[in-house]
């Protein structure tokens, strides 16, 4: 496996803590970055190194002499030819298939699981997506149920976008590169003008929650170095959250944007839970959509707020799973890929995302405002804390939770305490 890592940026707004350090050397929790990637890449199977520099090149060179690794090359980018740029400057030295790395990026990744699924898939394009708490400021997309890309959203765009980031990982097979029709001499973004111009061509996703954050602002390192601090004494694995009644004031159903009022602190909860490094999900039954009550592009705005909503509060969902069916066999919505044919309190929705993420469910808390709620998570041997909401009086299920709140973060305190 051969890795390529970026290491050309300037790293502009750490200039004020870091005015003589390259970004690949800044240091978290006391060692320099490019340590971490190195040594994680090694432990994964990597053996062959091309790291592309700038900024600073001659630092990064001398800390390379200092290590032992052994097979690895340097190009320095003196044309400023951008990522995507260097990494086609690089053409020549690139083997069959690679990963290609932003050095600016902390992580505590799977590589070999990422690159092994890559090819298994037949990619010509793997990315590693995730959610951020940024992603107004972050390359977003859209997939379909066989996570291949079907848009791509530059960062900063004013188009409402979903929470599905770019990390800065990605997986590319020689031959896209080869295919790719760029003439012109100039600086190329490895996201906007290589793979986004040519995503028809075999371009999928790989959707995670396993860590993976970029540390260009101040305030993102000092919470890097933080996290790092909590992410050994997390005990619970997951926090499975139903929506109306828990995030958002329940009342009967929610049809229009309007009607989408979020409740107060739950922003400050779902931080939480992603400051200790508790995935957090989202299960909902939605029959409204089936019902015809609102229409997926309606619905996919209110998933946007919540977004928006969280980011405001520096905060996220890992990933989500609505049920827009009454009955468990129609079709009508099969090819939307955060859609599930499982209707609470059938266990499915919970049962889908454990097993893509590895989920363990007995340390894992379901949280929700109805029985159908509570059996679900009862059924799935995980902790349940029921949510006080104008539903409690219909509870019939002999089921009961392990815990009864007020509202969402008081769950949390629980889980956290």
């Amino acid at each position: 496996m051969q890795a390529i890592i970026i290491c050309g940026g300037y790293g502009t707004r750490l200039k004020k803590i870091y005015k003589k350090t390259p970004k690949a050397l800044v240091k978290i929790n006391g060692q320099k970055n490019l340590k971490y990637i190195i040594s994680d890449l090694k432990r994964d199977g990597v053996k062959n190194f091309l790291f592309l520099t700038n900024h600073q090149s001659e630092k990064i060179e001398r800390f390379l002499q200092k290590t032992n690794l052994k097979n690895y090359k340097i190009l320095r980018d003196n044309n400023l030819n951008g990522t995507g740029g260097a990494l086609l400057a690089a053409f020549k030295y690139l083997k069959d298939d690679f990963i290609v790395i932003f050095s600016d990026l902390f992580m505590k990744i799977n590589f070999k699981k990422f690159y092994k699924h890559s090819r298994k898939n037949n990619c010509n394009v793997n990315i590693f997506l995730h959610s951020n708490s940024h992603p107004f400021d972050s390359d977003t997309v859209e997939y379909d149920n066989n996570h291949k890309i079907k848009k791509i959203f530059l960062k900063k765009t004013t188009k409402n976008k979903l929470n599905i980031a770019v990390s800065g990982l990605f997986y590319f097979k020689k031959k896209f590169l080869g295919k790719l029709n760029i003439k012109k001499k100039g600086s190329y973004d490895l996201v906007k003008d290589v793979i986004r111009k040519n995503q028809k061509n075999k371009v999928y996703g790989y959707r995670s929650i396993e860590y993976i954050k970029d540390f260009g602002t101040p305030s993102r390192l000092k919470k890097i170095n933080s996290e790092q601090k909590n992410i050994n004494k997390n005990k619970v694995s997951a926090v499975f959250l139903d929506r109306d009644g828990v995030i958002n004031k329940e009342n009967g159903g929610v049809n229009s944007i309007k009607e989408f009022k979020i409740l107060p602190k739950v922003g400050n909860a779902i931080k939480k839970l992603n400051n200790m490094n508790i995935p957090v999900f989202l299960i909902s039954n939605q029959a409204s959509l089936e019902r015809g009550k609102i229409n997926f592009n309606n619905f996919k705005k209110i998933i946007i707020k919540l977004d928006e909503y969280l980011s405001e509060h520096d905060a996220f969902i890992d990933d989500y799973r609505y049920c827009p069916y009454l009955k468990q066999k129609q079709k009508k919505f099969n090819k939307i890929p955060f859609f599930s044919k499982y209707r609470k309190p059938n266990p499915g929705m919970i049962k889908e995302l454990a097993k893509k993420y590895e989920i363990n469910l007995k340390k894992s808390f379901v949280i929700g405002d109805t029985d159908k709620d509570i059996l679900a998570g009862f059924r799935c041997k995980c902790k349940t804390i029921l949510v006080k909401s104008i539903k409690i009086n219909d509870y019939k299920y002999d089921i009961r939770p392990n815990y009864i709140v007020k509202n969402l973060y008081e769950a949390v305190k629980i889980i956290i305490k």
